[in-house]
């Protein structure tokens, strides 16, 4: 048996046609009833297109039900907010944890510090607050990539101690940081020190 798809024989040198107001890659054409699903829907639906240039928002919670999420539009400029429903009891849980670690009693779940001895949880730190931070000084990147890096999560951990010391875990209230690095800039505004 041969095979026909490989022989240069049964190829031809012509391109394909293509119907550009069909495939709507010429960004024009005639609205048809066929030229685009975007066309078909605003064509016979105003009310629509028009919603969607407004203002609007939309609210929807997460899978455990403790951070509502609202998205949505002001005045040209998208926006997402986050509000966390359990604040209070984490914080309720982080005074707890925070009086018995300065009475002594061990964790046994705690990370093992440096001198090789057990320690004490860092902090509890709520995911909205997190998102928070992340926002207003590391430009929207996630803890999970902060805390890859030595330096940004010293950082994120200065911030936490400055700001939200209501949730930190570790005795004393105070973070045992290991390396010094400079408080982190907020996003949109200007270093005192630029360099050369």
């Amino acid at each position: 048996m041969e095979n026909y798809s490989n022989n240069p024989e049964h190829l031809s040198d012509e391109d394909p046609e293509k119907d550009l107001d069909y495939m709507r890659q010429d960004k024009g054409g005639v609205v048809t009833s066929h030229n685009g699903v975007g066309d078909k829907l605003l064509s016979g639906n105003n009310e629509l297109y028009n919603s969607m240039k407004g203002d609007w928002s939309r609210k929807a919670l997460n899978k455990s039900g403790n951070i509502e999420v609202t998205t949505g539009r002001e005045g040209n400029n998208f926006y997402i907010r986050r509000e966390q429903k359990n604040i209070e009891a984490i914080k309720q849980g982080v005074r707890e944890y925070r009086q018995l670690a300065e009475a002594g009693f061990p964790d046994p779940l705690a990370p093992v510090m440096p001198d090789g001895k057990l320690g004490y949880k860092w902090m509890e730190l709520p995911k909205a607050i997190s998102f928070d931070i992340a926002e207003k000084y590391f430009g929207g990147m996630p803890w999970e990539a902060i805390k890859r890096d030595k330096t940004l999560k010293a950082q994120f951990y200065q911030v936490v101690q400055t700001e939200y010391p209501a949730f930190i875990c570790y005795p004393g209230g105070k973070l045992p940081i290991p390396v010094d690095v400079p408080y982190p800039t907020r996003v949109g505004q200007e270093r005192f020190f630029k360099g050369h």
